[in-house]
């Protein structure tokens, strides 16, 4: 694909009746703010003490912008670690939610550009990292194809891999600037799970 038709695909899909795979992602999403909630109301009353202590030490060492360090890792590395392991560290915590959401965008925006940089720039000249690479993003390769920027959004938004995604997205030579705008999405995902995250700890006691 090419990056003008990448750039063009399907730029009229929220007209359309979502189909069946967009369905099931949001529904996943669904099912995976129910499990977030209850896992911090879960950790709120029965593992308190430990969450606390972890939270207090990442701190201690990285201080607010440690948030938004790792999860730009998080989104940049291709590790599966939650985004919202950080976030959960942040309100038990207790810093200020503003600068904790500004700080995990910040963060998750730069991982998502050095995902896209790295499969744009820097696999196509490492034959045999690129290969490796290569098995795990044809899997996603498709909701490019079919969705172009919209696939950005969904996996900004939804449990479509951002960092591979993105990766994809650098390797199929997306523009980078409807890129971008695709990954401003993470921002209200991140506000969002931010107080779904408050809620279950403040709802389970703590």
């Amino acid at each position: 694909m090419t990056s003008k038709e990448c750039s063009t695909e399907n730029e009229d899909l929220p007209g359309k009746e979502p189909d069946r795979v967009v369905r099931k992602l949001f529904r996943q999403t669904l099912v995976g703010i129910v499990i977030l909630v209850l896992g911090v109301v879960f950790l709120a009353r029965v593992f308190p003490e430990p969450v606390l202590a972890v939270s207090e030490k990442f701190i201690e060492v990285t201080g607010i912008f440690g948030v938004g360090i790792g999860i730009m890792f998080a989104d940049s590395l291709h590790v599966f670690i939650p985004p919202d392991v950080f976030l959960m560290i942040a309100v038990a915590g207790k810093l200020n939610s503003i600068l904790v959401i500004v700080s995990a965008s910040i963060g998750s925006l730069i991982g998502g550009t050095v995902s896209y940089l790295t499969g744009r720039i820097l696999l196509p000249k490492i034959a045999g990292i690129a290969s490796f690479v290569k098995k795990h993003e044809q899997k996603l390769e498709h909701y490019l194809h079919r969705y172009g920027f919209w696939a950005v959004v969904l996996a900004a938004l939804t449990p479509l891999p951002y960092s591979w995604v993105s990766l994809a997205a650098g390797t199929m030579k997306m523009r980078y600037l409807l890129f971008f705008q695709g990954c401003l999405f993470r921002i209200p995902r991140f506000i969002v799970f931010y107080y779904l995250i408050q809620f279950g700890w403040v709802g389970g006691g703590m």
